[in-house]
């Protein structure tokens, strides 16, 4: 009883253990099956990779494959046709030859006096005579061990479907109440022979014609392909320190002509781009460098000594306060361009009329500025859809410009009206005008006239920058006369729409 409980324990542990063998062997097997996707996937990847063929090779590839498919269908078309056309000739030559052999074979009524012999000399052609019972009556062939009667045998001309080798054709004769079979039959061997040269002729046409297609194919798709070529090789010589390097476009005339076209434009758009950014990173520069190099003088001034004089320390602190004042007006346009270069700038547009911005404006600016005569002429009450702080700033760019290029005592007119389903906003001053050099000009970032526009006078250069941007957004346009010392005069024409 002990040994039997021994055993079922036993027995029972071994059971348990192997469950646990084939369950951990069962997840192995599901972790190592889960890997082998992604393992076909890498190792497809990696030879797909390896095996990276050029555009020519495709093209090459491609070219050849229709090519050689047309020219094997060609070919068996041609291979079959000339067959077909042997067995029609060999068809219509038993034919003639059976009714000769009928015609001959009805002069004799009882075949008595029938002679093969005439037939003897006709080269892969046999003639048999049998009789009612298939008997062989008459041969013009030497072992007549080898001859039988064909029982499949028809008027037509009929193909031995054993080796393909032998034509027949079978009539029935009628001669005085006897029945007698008249069987032509050619051996197809020289037909056979003319179809093998021919199908081999035709085997290494198609060959030289395929080493001919694959050499010249590729080679017309390397020279189809050559100015990618030297785009590639252009392109990857271009760099920031050669931006002014351009693909040639004078090699190929079709849609290649148009890529290397577009993509000099594009890199155009980049090195301007790039300029730009270059020139503004270092106009911004100078402009910080200025307001900072006075503060810090000052500073260091007060440092040393300043502190205990009292006019030093006054005059100290006015400098520090208007050189921080200008620093924070030229870093908040800063950064009203790059929010506006990255489209993050917020136009907040709401319905308002024109003609009181006009008035607040002109009132805003007779209270700061008692030297000028600021008016409106004409100021129509128009509903506007706009953004009406930033239509406002950049209203009051060209009017601080007015103010600062009009010498004392000048005129300056704000005026508002609609032509042609347009807002027209204008400025005109008695100033002393920008020159036709510089007039293309007066909208790039940190752009200075001539010397009498310093920068006591003329401020950052960022100004018409700015209000250019805000009036793009809204659609609108803007004109810029001048004439030297006449005087300026700014037409600003916004779309009359309910949405902008």
């Amino acid at each position: 009883m002990n040994n039997l409980k021994f055993f079922s324990k036993f027995m029972l542990q071994y059971f348990r253990f192997l469950s646990q063998c084939l369950g951990f062997l069962y997840k192995a097997i599901s972790i190592i099956l889960s890997f082998i996707p992604k393992l076909l996937k890498q190792l497809i990847y990696k030879i797909h990779k390896r095996l990276r063929f050029s555009i020519s090779f495709k093209m090459t590839a491609v070219y050849t494959l229709i090519f050689s498919t047309t020219l094997l269908l060609l070919s068996l078309a041609l291979i079959i046709g000339f067959r077909f056309f042997l067995l029609h000739e060999v068809q219509g030559e038993l034919t003639r030859y059976s009714s000769v052999a009928v015609n001959y074979a009805k002069l004799d009524k009882d075949l008595q006096s029938f002679n093969v012999n005439i037939f003897s000399n006709i080269e892969y052609i046999t003639f048999n005579v049998f009789d009612k019972s298939e008997n062989l009556v008459y041969s013009t062939q030497k072992n007549k061990s080898e001859i039988y009667f064909h029982k499949d045998a028809s008027t037509y001309p009929v193909i031995n479907e054993i080796n393909q080798q032998l034509v027949f054709i079978t009539t029935k004769l009628d001669q005085n109440n006897k029945i007698f079979y008249l069987q032509l039959s050619k051996n197809l061997k020289k037909e056979n022979e003319y179809w093998g040269i021919f199908s081999l002729i035709i085997f290494f046409v198609n060959i030289f014609s395929l080493m001919f297609t694959l050499g010249v194919g590729s080679k017309a798709s390397k020279k189809m392909l050559l100015p990618i070529k030297d785009m590639t090789k252009t392109t990857k010589a271009i760099s920031i320190n050669a931006l002014e390097t351009r693909l040639n476009v004078s090699v190929s005339q079709d849609e290649l002509k148009d890529l290397a076209e577009t993509i000099n434009k594009m890199l155009d758009g980049i090195q301007t781009s790039y300029e730009q950014q270059n020139q503004f990173v270092s106009d911004a520069s100078h402009e910080l460098r200025t307001p900072i190099a006075v503060i810090q003088g000052y500073a260091n001034m007060l440092y040393r000594w300043g502190k205990d004089d009292k006019e030093v320390l006054e005059e100290s602190i006015t400098a520090i306060r208007s050189e921080a004042c200008d620093m924070q007006q030229l870093v908040e346009k800063l950064l009203f361009l790059a929010r506006s270069d990255k489209n993050t700038q917020k136009i907040e547009k709401t319905s308002f009329y024109i003609n009181e911005l006009v008035d607040e404006i002109i009132k805003e600016t007779k209270l700061i500025d008692a030297l000028h005569e600021i008016k409106t002429d004409v100021n129509q009450q128009v509903s506007v859809y706009a953004d009406k702080k930033l239509l406002k700033q950049a209203l009051r760019v060209f009017i601080d410009n007015s103010i600062k290029y009009t010498p004392s005592y000048g005129r300056i007119v704000l005026n508002s009206y609609i032509k042609k389903k347009n807002l027209i906003l204008e400025i005109i001053d008695t100033g002393i005008g920008i020159s036709k050099e510089d007039l293309p000009h007066i909208f790039n970032r940190f752009y200075r006239c001539d010397k009498s526009r310093t920068k006591e006078s003329g401020g950052t250069g960022l100004g018409l920058s700015i209000a250019k941007w805000i009036i793009g957004r809204h659609n609108g346009s803007i004109i810029v006369e001048s004439r030297l010392e006449i005087g300026t005069t700014i037409r600003i024409g916004l779309p009359m729409e309910n949405k902008l």
